[in-house]
């Protein structure tokens, strides 16, 4: 898991003198800021700047950004200095951005932020000292991050709950995150089971997002139908849609992979339907569990 480079990097102080930090999620950007700025002993006012090249208050030119990087950090031993949305600096920007990482302050912490696919920003040959991340949180890896993110709230949750919660808020992990915040002001005493993620998530609800994935797997199109009339009014479709894919997820892992080319036509059709739900299509859902239902 690329969030473990991460932390190796700063238990060992972040030694490099260039961080490039890149991810399709803006959200594991932001936590990683977070955790550079928490984990890091020389983040006080004078010596821990962010520039947001996205913001429309940034209004610094690359010069005065390579001023600051190349200025001796104020009683201490290293200033960091942190660029995020770097994909939205030019061209003629970047190449001089390259000439700085071609010789970097010994004195300063450069972490640059990219969201998106892996960069192609800076020559190899101008950025010996660059160290390049992904933070991109793989789908097994996402039950032990809930787990870490609660324990860092002070809350703990059984298997059953992280099942119940990733099935309610899909994978997105900012949805997630929102969550567990919400758990953890509501009680911080116990250990929170799937009852405490169905009473409060599913509130007055008959059914929940496991009630149709069961409906689906008996190939019961009454049932599916009137379950998911139930489950409509609480359950957003993006959200309904991340839990199918993680339900699914989880029974191909379970199944040691057989039935493969079943799995692969399910993932295609959610796929799909992810596309055509964001581009408002109607009834998205209503014709993915007909297509479901023929292939269970």
């Amino acid at each position: 898991m690329s969030i473990k480079q991460l932390q190796q990097e700063i238990s060992k102080g972040l030694p490099h003198c260039a961080y490039l930090f890149h991810s399709t999620d803006d959200f594991l950007l932001y936590e990683t800021l977070t955790t550079i700025k928490e984990k890091n002993p020389d983040s006080d006012a004078f010596n821990f700047d962010v520039f947001d090249i996205k913001s429309p208050d940034f209004n610094m030119t690359i010069e005065q950004m390579i001023d600051i990087l190349n200025t001796l950090p104020f009683l201490s031993e290293r200033r960091t200095i942190v660029i995020r949305n770097i994909q939205k600096l030019s061209k003629k920007d970047i190449k001089k951005l390259e000439g700085y990482l071609a010789d970097p302050s010994a004195t300063t912490l450069l972490v640059m932020l990219y969201e998106g696919k892996a960069p192609k920003l800076f020559d190899v040959s101008v950025s010996r000292d660059l160290k390049i991340i992904s933070i991109n949180l793989q789908e097994q890896d996402i039950p032990l991050w809930v787990k870490e993110r609660a324990k860092g709230k002070g809350i703990r949750f059984t298997d059953k709950a992280v099942e119940y919660l990733i099935c309610y808020a899909g994978t997105d992990p900012g949805m997630l995150y929102s969550e567990i915040e919400k758990f953890a002001s509501w009680n911080t005493s116990e250990v929170i089971d799937a009852d405490d993620i169905k009473g409060i998530v599913y509130a007055g609800a008959e059914y929940d997002a496991f009630d149709i994935i069961n409906a689906l797997g008996k190939r019961n199109i009454r049932e599916v139908f009137r379950i998911f009339e139930n489950v409509n009014k609480n359950t957003d479709p993006q959200m309904l849609l991340g839990a199918l894919n993680w339900q699914y997820a989880s029974m191909f892992a379970r199944s040691q992979k057989k039935d493969e080319g079943k799995f692969r036509r399910i993932f295609r059709l959610l796929h799909e339907a992810d596309i055509a739900n964001k581009t408002s299509c109607q009834f998205v859902l209503e014709d993915l569990f007909v297509k479901l239902l023929r292939i269970n």
